[in-house]
């Protein structure tokens, strides 16, 4: 593959270089923040289990020391300063204002992706946690992406690392970015309102709103939901080299390969009735690979993904050529800007802009309402997150996580692994290991 359709195998970063600005340095006390244009629609899509709270683990190969954790967290909040932040309402849009208590570390004692937003209650958006080897950020998604999360993630670890085996700070910096930089809207940054695209010759992908707004019901993946509620993670780790190898044999991506084993697994579950349904996986697209930016806030877009289970002839094949053929029609440039302008009109639409929030509210949460049944799943491919030499002997693994209202699977690749990290309300979990098995017969231990 070449140009655009050779990054469908991947739609996270291709590494998480630390971000070093100095030790010791302060931002410049900010007392809010407008939402980003991606984070602005998120606050109207809590609901139940979908916290939309992400978790981003790493394990180490000692138990986590508490007090060095709190003071590497100490000592990396000041270059993150909206990950300081509580979310308010304002009289249009909420907004971020700055956390004036100490953020504290805890040990792990509450369901996963637990609420960090809940209405009416002032609370701080990140939670940093651990448990034995584990050491984990969980992060309400208003604040970031999974790509600037663990961004967060290895520039907290490099605080607490070098104090623990007293490795060299300074010489574990590897891109240098301003706090400037990392707070940025991109959606605003990189906007075209139709002047500017009129002028560069370029026109708008035609998009059908009301189809958009009112999309075709998709198979949602079903069972018996937890008592409570609550996210049940599930973890798998296969070799890298085994899956690349695999998708090379079946020429493509790691990105189609994943997503067409999962629709594959979904298929083995459906009923007749079932069958009509279209199968439609959201898949997360990393902006940062289109633009040039260095925000760890929201950058991304996503496409939908969509398999008719009538085309299934038994084989992988059958659903490996279709999904192909969607990565490759989606990930083009066109798209892809139109995507990122689509993101940030939210905050140039004035008609929507001089709306109160309280007639907002209903109007936004419908509209999330009917775009969640067009949608069966989520994948996210993360990508692979870099460390220097230095650390690697003390971290075994990266995983990532997010909540969702029935099932959301996420890659994350480290040294000759990657784990895929999956979250789901359901207390059965037949789909996924369907999906593990069918990796075992492909070869993938």
């Amino acid at each position: 593959m070449c140009g655009h359709a050779a990054r469908a195998g991947q739609t996270g970063a291709p590494g998480f270089p630390i971000i070093h600005s100095g030790r010791g340095v302060m931002a410049a006390e900010r007392g809010w923040y407008k939402l980003d244009n991606a984070a602005k629609i998120i606050p109207f899509s809590v609901e139940g289990a979908d916290t939309r709270v992400m978790r981003l683990t790493c394990e180490l190969t000692e138990p986590v020391d508490p007090e060095l954790l709190q003071q590497a967290l100490d000592e990396t909040l000041p270059e993150f300063p909206y990950m300081r932040c509580c979310m308010r309402r304002g009289i249009f849009w909420y907004y971020l204002d700055t956390w004036r208590e100490k953020a504290v570390v805890r040990e792990e004692d509450l369901p996963a992706l637990s609420a960090l937003y809940m209405p009416g209650h002032k609370n701080l958006l990140i939670r940093v946690i651990y448990f034995e080897k584990r050491l984990s950020v969980e992060i309400f998604h208003v604040l970031s992406d999974g790509t600037g999360g663990f961004i967060f993630l290895v520039h907290l670890l490099t605080h607490y690392l070098s104090e623990k085996y007293g490795l060299d700070y300074s010489s574990l910096a590897q891109n240098i970015s301003s706090i400037t930089q990392r707070e940025e809207d991109a959606f605003s940054q990189f906007y075209e309102g139709r002047r500017e695209l009129k002028k560069h010759n370029r026109k708008p992908v035609h998009r059908n709103f009301i189809k958009e707004m009112f999309p075709r019901k998709a198979y949602q993946i079903h069972g018996e939901y937890d008592m409570d509620m609550r996210q049940h993670l599930l973890e798998g780790t296969v070799p890298t080299k085994d899956l690349l190898e695999t998708a090379r044999d079946w020429k493509t991506t790691i990105g189609v390969l994943v997503v067409s084993i999962y629709v594959e697994a979904m298929i083995a579950q459906m009923s007749v009735r079932e069958m009509r349904r279209p199968i439609v996986v959201s898949v997360p697209v990393n902006l940062r690979q289109y633009f040039p930016s260095a925000t760890t806030r929201n950058f991304f877009g996503a496409i939908q993904v969509t398999y008719e289970p009538s085309l299934y002839n038994g084989t992988l094949e059958s659903v490996i050529k279709e999904i192909d053929r969607e990565f490759r029609e989606s990930l083009v440039e066109d798209k892809i800007f139109d995507t990122m302008n689509s993101y940030a009109a939210l905050e140039h639409n004035y008609a929507l802009k001089m709306v109160p929030l309280f007639v907002k509210y209903p109007a936004l949460r419908y509209f999330n309402y009917s775009m969640k049944k067009g949608v069966s799943t989520s994948v996210s491919n993360v990508g692979k997150v870099e460390l220097p030499e230095e650390m690697k002997p003390y971290v075994e693994s990266f995983c990532g996580y997010m909540s969702g209202r029935t099932a959301f699977m996420c890659l994350t690749s480290y040294k000759d692994n990657t784990v895929f990290g999956i979250t789901s309300c359901f207390t059965r979990h037949e789909v996924f290991m369907q999906f593990f098995r069918r990796l075992t017969e492909l070869g993938i231990p």
